[in-house]
């Protein structure tokens, strides 16, 4: 990896960049932590902090955006640069050649007119998707020295201008899925495509002109799903593609969605073998769980499980409050003796959460485990002649994001779960389970290779919904992948985006704990997090 911190700033591009990564609409990692320059008062600092940048997602819709600074050159250490809807957006710098560690860059709704030449340069670049430009008129001819790409996705919006391919995509050895829609002057394919040994995965939508398809497309030797959906013009399809069992045609999108659903292609020996290593992990890693029903009430008891309301307090007991001194909001209260047991937790009592009411609910990603902005709280019992008007009179906050100012009444029950998909553990669990079924797999190979879809999705979405204990789930990633976080496995409480809960744009709330602290019945340390799509 790419590790370099040898540049020196002016103060024109320090002033740039602070403006550039200041901007409400740029987010940095998974919620919008901004950096404080006022803080940093020497090249040093500030280098320092440009190289632990990782993940920029620039949300164009609601600012106009017509460029992107050439200092973005010095994020040297940006892995996942995303822009979206940046319409008046038409170049880019040709300084992104720099961004050497970039794996992930996606491009959607935007009005950029070419990519930038020095895009080839970027030599660990995995995926790449320009989607919904309708301005694109040309992709790099040298981009088949993209030579770690696996996945690329091109597609234009209404009337578009790109009209071929390069033929140097011949050139993509590793890539695995290829996209390509809505080019409505698209006239051809690229004979070379039959050289691309790795594909698996090749679509075709919506290419109004494209009238004619390469016979070397049937070549392909791990070619596993071929779609052509809509493309009303193509007439010569070879013989040798139209035998392909996994080869498909759909006069549009709705048509391939129907018949998708009713007709299941034939797994391939690889996701056969991926669904042996699957089933041996589910049973593997089976562990009981409370689901939480949450029914919405408008009067409950002080000391009763609830997601939201007033929570049960000693009036003479210091409320929490965050680090602005604001008093935090009651997100979950939970009565344990109502729950069916789980190894290690407290059979009796209260746990409470409280989060801050700031704009991202007392989340502090660079200080994870401070209970700044939340607290989580244990009462091994409970005064019954606490009365709500004693608790009222703290002035405390009844409503937060996710909840707003809507209480709910929580019933439990005892469930099953298995490790999901998004687990900080699972692709690790995976490969150790496979050598142990003395199953290989080709080393390159994702697990999106090698799942098959629906599957995968399954398997993503099987740890959502609101419960305590088992496997927690995440719109985006866990954040436990960092080293200090990883022995914070035991979920203590998830609460999800339904019943009317939202948490930002449908995603979800975590607490986790370590086991040596859950059975010591130390809360201090607990982890929280949230994410949204």
């Amino acid at each position: 990896m790419n590790t370099q911190q040898d540049f020196e700033l002016t103060a024109e591009e320090i002033d740039e960049l602070k403006k550039f990564l200041a901007n409400p609409n740029v987010t940095i990692g998974n919620a919008n932590k901004k950096p404080d320059f006022s803080q940093m008062t020497t090249q040093a600092e500030i280098k320092k902090y440009l190289t632990q940048v990782k993940k920029i997602f620039i949300y164009g819709y609601t600012f106009s955006i017509d460029k992107l600074a050439n200092s973005i050159q010095y994020l040297t250490q940006l892995e996942n640069l995303t822009l979206y809807g940046c319409r008046t957006l038409t170049t880019l710098p040709e300084s992104m050649g720099q961004l050497k560690n970039l794996r992930f860059l996606s491009i959607y709704e935007c009005g950029i007119k070419k990519l930038p030449e020095s895009i080839v340069e970027l030599t660990e670049l995995t995926e790449l998707y320009v989607n919904s430009c309708a301005n694109l008129a040309e992709l790099p001819k040298n981009i088949g020295k993209l030579n770690q790409l696996k996945k690329l996705s091109i597609s234009g919006k209404g009337k578009t201008i790109l009209n071929h391919l390069p033929d140097s995509i011949q050139e993509l050895t590793k890539l695995k899925k290829l996209h390509i829609s809505q080019l409505s002057e698209l006239i051809s394919i690229p004979n070379g495509i039959g050289q691309l040994a790795e594909l698996k995965d090749l679509e075709i939508q919506n290419c109004r002109k494209l009238s004619s398809l390469p016979a070397s497309i049937a070549q392909l030797p791990k070619l596993r799903k071929f779609e052509i959906i809509g493309c009303n013009s193509l007439n010569d399809i070879p013989e040798q593609i139209q035998q392909l069992t996994c080869f498909a045609r759909y006069t549009n999108a709705l048509e391939q969605y129907e018949q998708s659903k009713n007709k299941k292609r034939p797994l391939t020996d690889e996701e056969k073998q991926a669904k042996k290593v699957l089933s041996q992990i589910k049973k593997d890693t089976a562990t009981p769980i409370i689901k939480i029903k949450p029914k919405k009430a408008k009067k409950l008891p002080l000391t009763a499980s609830k997601f939201g309301g007033v929570p049960y307090w000693l009036p003479e007991m210091p409320y929490p409050v965050d680090n602005n001194g604001e008093k935090l909001a009651l997100l979950a209260q939970i009565d344990l003796a109502e729950l069916p047991s789980l190894p290690d937790f407290p059979t009796t009592g209260l746990l409470q959460f409280f989060i801050s009411n700031d704009d991202l609910a007392g989340l502090d990603t660079d200080i994870p485990l401070s209970q700044k902005g939340y607290r989580v709280v244990y009462h091994a019992s409970v005064n019954p002649n606490i009365s709500e008007k004693e608790v009222l009179n703290l002035a405390i906050p009844l409503e937060n994001m996710p909840l707003g100012d809507t209480q709910y009444q929580l019933s439990f029950d005892l469930g099953t779960q298995s490790m999901g998909l998004g687990d900080y553990r699972f692709e690790k669990l995976f490969k150790t389970t496979a050598e142990k079924l003395k199953i290989e797999f080709d080393e390159d190979d994702e697990l999106l290779d090698l799942i098959e879809e629906e599957a995968y999705d399954k398997l993503h979405n099987s740890t959502a919904g609101h419960h305590i204990g088992g496997y927690a789930f995440f719109t985006q990633e866990d954040p436990r992948y960092d080293e200090p976080l990883a022995e914070h496995n035991i979920l203590l409480l998830q609460i999800d985006s339904k019943n009317g809960i939202l948490w930002g744009d449908a995603g979800v709330g975590n607490f986790f704990i370590t086991l040596d602290d859950l059975k010591k019945r130390d809360f201090s340390r607990v982890l929280y997090h949230w994410d949204c799509a």
